[in-house]
């Protein structure tokens, strides 16, 4: 008897080291896996959604100086505006007559239709009268930056002379050839009203008669044209 209780005796103490033996194991194989782990990401502050990282997506971005609608693209410096049929035109002054005539067949004369005034200097005139008496009749020349249009007739809007003005420009260095009865669209130099911090302005021009001398008479009424 005393035997086989120290077989049991023996046999439990193996089966209690080789338990031992296994937790030791255990434990030596998660220690290394935590050490070859990667280090957990910190938790994220409050408040903190990601939005400063995410990318911004294509085409929400404001435009420099609009409005912050995507493709509004601003004026830029110089250019006028684009003018439309909700355009608010201010009369400037109506009906405005003025007598044409320069001193010679060979000489010009020069025509501000800002206030108007006839023979003024070269740099404030919108175009010049020329009698060229070897022509059918007298015809202006439109000044640079300055845009006309034969294209006008008795009661026109200034919407409807920028509108003619687009689709049938007079050239640049055109001579237009002035007849009894005839009209003129013609805009004034944007970049130059500018510069003297005065208005741009349409004009609506009508050719009122042409002397044998070629003294020509002609009236118009002008709008100042938003700059917005």
């Amino acid at each position: 008897m005393i035997g086989i209780a120290c077989l049991a005796l023996l046999a439990a103490l193996g089966s209690a080291a080789v338990s031992w033996r296994a937790l030791d194991q255990a434990r030596t194989a998660r220690d290394i896996a935590s050490a070859r782990s990667p280090l957990t990401a910190p938790p994220a502050e409050p408040g903190d959604s990601g939005a400063s990282s995410s990318p911004t997506p294509a085409g929400s971005e404001p435009a420099p100086g609009g409005s912050g609608e995507p493709g509004d693209t601003p004026r830029s410096p110089g250019e006028p505006p684009e003018l439309n049929p909700q355009t608010v035109y201010k009369t400037s002054y109506e009906a405005q007559s003025l007598t044409l005539k320069p001193a010679d067949c060979s000489s010009e004369m020069y025509v501000d239709l800002d206030e108007p005034r006839a023979n003024v200097g070269f740099n404030g005139a919108e175009f010049a009268l020329e009698a060229d008496c070897q022509a059918g009749a007298p015809y202006i020349q439109l000044r640079s930056g300055v845009r006309g249009s034969e294209a006008a007739r008795a009661g026109m809007k200034p919407q409807e002379c920028w509108d003619a003005i687009r689709a049938a420009p007079i050239a640049d260095e055109d001579e237009v050839p002035l007849r009894k009865g005839g009209w003129l669209c013609i805009h004034t130099n944007y970049t130059q009203a500018r510069e003297r911090r005065d208005d741009w302005r349409m004009v609506l021009i009508e050719v009122v008669s042409i002397s044998n001398e070629r003294a020509v008479v002609i009236r118009s009424t002008a709008w100042n044209i938003p700059d917005d």
